[in-house]
């Protein structure tokens, strides 16, 4: 648990923030969204059930005037979760399921039990929302604007729960066939951005390697 904390300290909160975002914009498509554009949205992006991507986030701490750069790999599975692959800062596996975070680096491995986390609540919205639990988008979050281009579409959530109003002020995310980056404003003056590339869907299964990572979570 500790060493799961300390990555959080660091700066690397993408773990929860982008986890979280992942996993609604994976929404099926029976979604009661709030406008013909944002169900457009989240039914193009609900047909893909596998992403690879590379990912970079930079962390802006507004009580430290700091600026924290992660990066590396991600892979989202609808039926498994997310795994979170860090280069830098640090080199590190980080696995979000149903059950479990788990933390594996080169020598060392953690866990939270979801239930026990403070972040537990959330962490399972995750798993609520990306199974097609169609309430929780509208019970927890509002959709303020959407825009749909031919460049790409965008969207801007505000939180309307207790929950995550304590995590967020504003959400903004664009892309085109996935989500290329996500802006979120947090509360204390905080900002992270996350920023995905090379984003593909193939192969459509997960690898050997991916499986085993999984199953530590499980």
């Amino acid at each position: 648990m500790s060493s799961i904390l300390n990555v959080h300290k660091k700066g690397m909160t993408f773990v929860l923030l982008a986890t979280f975002m992942l996993f609604v914009l994976s929404l099926s498509a029976s979604v009661r969204a709030a406008s013909p554009q944002a169900e457009q949205i989240f039914k193009q992006l609900s047909q893909t059930t596998l992403v690879r991507a590379k990912f970079e986030q930079k962390k802006k701490l507004a009580s430290l005037q700091k600026t924290f750069v992660s990066n590396g790999d991600v892979v989202f599975s609808k039926t498994n979760g997310v795994l979170w692959q860090l280069q830098r800062p640090v080199q590190a596996d980080l696995v979000v399921t149903p059950k479990k975070l788990v933390q594996k680096t080169a020598k060392t491995m953690s866990q939270l039990d979801v239930s026990k986390s403070p972040y537990g609540s959330v962490a399972t919205l995750f798993l609520q929302i990306m199974s097609g639990n169609s309430a929780l988008l509208d019970q927890h979050f509002t959709v303020s604007k959407t825009t749909i281009t031919a460049q790409g579409w965008s969207m801007s959530l505000r939180p309307k729960s207790s929950l995550f109003k304590k995590l967020f002020v504003q959400v903004d995310v664009q892309g085109q066939q996935y989500v290329n980056q996500i802006i979120i404003a947090e509360q204390g003056s905080n900002t992270t951005v996350i920023n995905f590339s090379q984003q593909h869907s193939q192969p459509a299964a997960l690898t050997t390697d991916e499986q085993v990572l999984f199953q530590l979570a499980k």
